[in-house]
């Protein structure tokens, strides 16, 4: 069928899927996007202006584990605080599609 990048994020104990991305051009395309999204996506949360500090791992031949850590000043305890955040992005081959049907056409 066709190739996309997924980026999920696991934010308190939830899973989340915020980037579903098509690819053309097969596997190797979808691989190949899928490592440079790795080194350089940025979630809202990231989008101040401050630097992001970034490790990524692949942890199999179609995914990569990303840890982006940002350094900031804590306003209640007058401090640098350091946030960590956890990303993991796959290529990944679309299978199966089941157009969804809205609720007010099966009523």
């Amino acid at each position: 069928m066709s190739w996309y990048v997924l980026v999920e994020r696991v934010r308190y104990g939830e899973s989340e899927l915020p980037s579903k991305i098509p690819v053309e051009g097969g596997r190797e395309a979808a691989l190949t996007r899928a490592e440079e999204v790795a080194r350089s996506c940025t979630p809202a949360i990231h989008l101040s202006g401050t630097p992001v500090g970034r490790m990524v791992f692949q942890t199999s031949p179609t995914s990569w584990f990303v840890e982006l850590t940002k350094s900031h000043w804590s306003k209640s305890d007058k401090e640098s605080a350091t946030t960590v955040e956890h990303l993991t992005v796959r290529a990944a081959e679309l299978v199966h599609f089941q157009e969804l049907i809205p609720a007010e056409l099966m009523a």
